[in-house]
Parts: C-alpha cells; structure tokens; sequence
C-alpha cells in the first residue's frame, strides 16, 4: 500500500535513454521529496538503456515514485506533456533529468500554499542568472520581457492542474518549446496570475563521470536557440505587444549565454559557427543579438586553429599566474 502523497505538489521527469543521468537525479531528489511526501512520475520514453532498472530499484526505496512507459518513443513534447497531465496534485513541476532543485526549492513551494493564493503557475531561476524581485505577474508583456528567456528552461516551471487540463498543447507541438508556450498562452488571458520565485533557482546536476549530451552542444543550438526561439516568440498571442516579442528573441541568447560575442567565440572555436551557418541563420540570429551583426560575420570568418591557440595560451598563463598567486 503506498503512503499518502502531498496533494499540493508533484514532480515529473520525462527522460530518455539516460539512466546515468536519471538515477543522479533521483539520488539527489527521493529525499527530498520523502520529507514532504511528494509524488514523483518518471516519464520513460521507450528507453532502450538500463532505465526500467534505475526505476524499479528506486521505487523499492519510495513508495512514491511511479513510472509511464511510452510503448514507442515520441517527440520531447509528447513527452512532457503526457508526464504533465499524469499527477492530479494541485501543481506540478516539470523537472529535466539533468537538472538539480535545490535543497529548499520544494519546501519553499509548498510553503506558497499558506499565501492562500492560487497561481497559474510558478516560475523559478536558473543558476540565479535573474536578479528580478520575486513577485506576482499579471501583465504579460512583463512577463515575457523580464522571465521570457528563463522560461526557456523546462525546469524552471511549475503548472497548475487548471492550467494543464486547460492548455491547449497541440499548439505547440514541435515547437521545442510547448512547455513555456502554454503558460505564456495562458498569461496572455486577462484572469491570470503568474508567481515568480527569484530565490529558487535550478542549477546543473553535477556528478563524476555523467557527461551531459544535448542540442545546445551541437550545431542545433542555432536550429532551436535561434530559429524556433525566434519562430515560438512570434507565434504568441497577438495580445504580445511586438516590441515585448523583439526584446524576448534576445532573451534565450542572453539567459544562455550562447549568443553573447565571448559566447559565439566560443561556438567558432568549437567548429559550431561558420560564415555559411551565419548566412543560413542571419535574419533570426539578427533578432537574436544586442550588437553589430558584423561583429557575427567577423567572428565566423577568425580561423579556428588560431581561436583554439589563442584558448590553450589563455589557460597556460592563468594557470601560471594562479599558482605565482598561491605561492
């Protein structure tokens, strides 16, 4: 018989075929879950790795974790949202299997219910890259200026179960970015009501030997970082005022720090940038960026063999000089 769950709060990981990364992530996260009695869903899409076995050995641990398997693997979105609407708690947090909440980030939660307030969904930070007070949101164009790019990071929101019965995914799909779409949809709607919580904030879920693999480490980083960022943005609702659109295609970029000029330096020396890449991405990279767009083309056209040269000089000298320091 399983113990009885927190009705306020559940957490749900969609993961794919990184048990290592899954199994780091419920070491970190079952206690914490089991002070408060917080239900966690792992969301298995057809796994082809050891990742039923990190499930079932961590549900003989807690009572409280459960586990829904894809027959067939689907796209991230159809994913997250199947993992969404599987909690029937009042909020639910959607957490990447390569994120880490931090020690208090859940009993803070679930100490918002003493305000009595309900909320369509909560917002947290990312490695407190955010200064912004924390506070309610309900003007949208706010909203999308101030935490449009920290939005961008799946981790970082928590739902409503009105919002996710209410939401509209389809509209979305494929997007690679239907999670933060919904709650934007939503704050476009005169009756909403946004929380932000500045002092919690996702960081990287760190562990020897677990190397993280993701889009934003291949040449997709500018398909999705530039293009469908751009694209999603342009694609909310009309009652978005267009300047507040121009000011979120920057945000991804600078929350990120992957369109920054130190940012695209290093994309160069990693062979991810080109001047043909420049041409294939030029008009959503130019929404994209605060500063000259020849700065991007000069970037792109530096050699990487001289980029790589200049990286390892760098790291010679401030290593010499550290230990000149220590000594």
């Amino acid at each position: 018989m399983k113990p009885a769950y927190n009705p306020y709060l559940s957490i749900v990981i969609p993961s794919y075929n990184r048990a290592d990364f899954l199994d780091r992530s419920l070491a970190v996260h079952v206690p914490m879950a089991q002070r408060h009695n917080v239900q966690i869903f792992i969301s298995n899409n057809a796994s082809t790795d050891n990742t039923q076995d990190v499930v079932d050995k961590w549900k003989s641990t807690y009572g409280l974790i459960n586990c829904l398997n894809n027959n067939t693997t689907v796209s991230p979105d159809e994913n997250f949202e199947k993992a969404l609407k599987a909690p029937d708690t009042q909020y639910v947090w959607l957490l990447g299997d390569t994120s880490q909440i931090p020690e208090h980030g859940i009993e803070s939660i679930l100490n918002l219910e003493s305000r009595e307030q309900t909320y369509d969904a909560i917002i947290v930070n990312l490695i407190k890259k955010n200064q912004t007070p924390s506070t309610d949101y309900d003007n949208p164009d706010l909203l999308l200026t101030e935490l449009g790019g920290i939005m961008s990071c799946m981790s970082c929101l928590i739902y409503s179960k009105t919002l996710i019965t209410s939401a509209d995914f389809s509209r979305y799909i494929g997007s690679y970015f239907m999670q933060t779409g919904v709650i934007l949809e939503r704050a476009a709607q005169a009756d909403s009501l946004i929380r932000w919580e500045q002092g919690i904030s996702i960081q990287s879920l760190e562990s020897k030997g677990l190397l993280k693999k993701s889009w934003a480490h291949t040449p997709k980083i500018f398909e999705i970082g530039v293009e469908k960022w751009v694209n999603f943005i342009f694609s909310l609702s009309p009652r978005y005022q267009l300047n507040s659109k121009l000011l979120a295609c920057k945000s991804f970029g600078k929350v990120s720090g992957a369109f920054s000029v130190k940012g695209l330096l290093s994309l160069r020396a990693r062979g991810l940038l080109s001047y043909s890449v420049c041409r294939q991405f030029k008009h959503a990279l130019k929404l994209s960026i605060d500063y000259p767009w020849g700065i991007v083309i000069l970037i792109s056209l530096i050699p990487q063999f001289f980029l790589n040269a200049t990286l390892k000089m760098y790291l010679l000298i401030f290593r010499r000089h550290s230990i000149e320091h220590d000594h």
